[in-house]
């Protein structure tokens, strides 16, 4: 009895341990800081037949028609410069945490988003990344994303779990960079 009662608290302790890791895709060194800025930036191999203006074309109608979706509180655009291939917007947007029907929690969003067309492909740059968090409680809180969502800012010392304040920032941080990219990736290879 003594040795199932040890297996049993054995398995437990195991399976609590495999609950506490973060994803290695959220993990230390997945927030990338530039220059003492957080700085996500991914570069888009030029889809085979094309040249780097009709990517940067292509890119530029998807910009257009996503920054309108209903998801998108404001977009401006920052710099237009068609001839060096630049196009830099300023969006603000909702990222949302958890959703019930007796509960929203969300949290605006602010970042700019370059697009650079070049030789080796299409780059995308977001930077300059701003939260309001639960803005109808006193006017809310405000971080930037370097006091907010970097790997000495998220996680416990250890580096094994998230804080839970910022943890669920970098995550949805995270996975709008990575959506971004996908949607652009797909939009110009059509």
């Amino acid at each position: 009895m003594t040795k199932r009662l040890q297996l049993i608290v054995m398995a437990l302790l195991a399976s609590m341990a495999g609950m506490a890791q973060v994803d290695a895709h959220y993990g230390v060194g997945a927030v990338p800081v530039v220059n003492n800025r957080v700085t996500f930036e991914k570069t888009i191999p030029l889809p085979a037949g094309q040249d780097g203006k009709e990517t940067f074309e292509k890119a530029v109608k998807w910009m257009e028609g996503r920054f309108v979706t209903p998801t998108v509180i404001s977009c401006k655009i920052v710099t237009q410069d068609d001839m060096n291939a630049v196009r830099i917007v300023q969006a603000e947007e909702w990222i949302v945490f958890r959703r019930r029907w007796w509960e929203l929690d969300r949290s605006r969003i602010t970042y700019l988003l370059e697009m650079t067309s070049g030789e080796k492909g299409l780059t995308l740059r977001m930077t300059r990344i701003r939260y309001l968090y639960e803005e109808e409680r006193g006017g809310g809180q405000r971080y930037t994303a370097e006091e907010w969502i970097t790997d000495d800012e998220c996680f416990n010392d250890t580096k094994t779990k998230f804080l839970r304040s910022s943890g669920k920032f970098r995550i949805k941080t995270i996975d709008l960079f990575d959506q971004l990219v996908s949607e652009v990736e797909k939009a110009v290879k059509n």
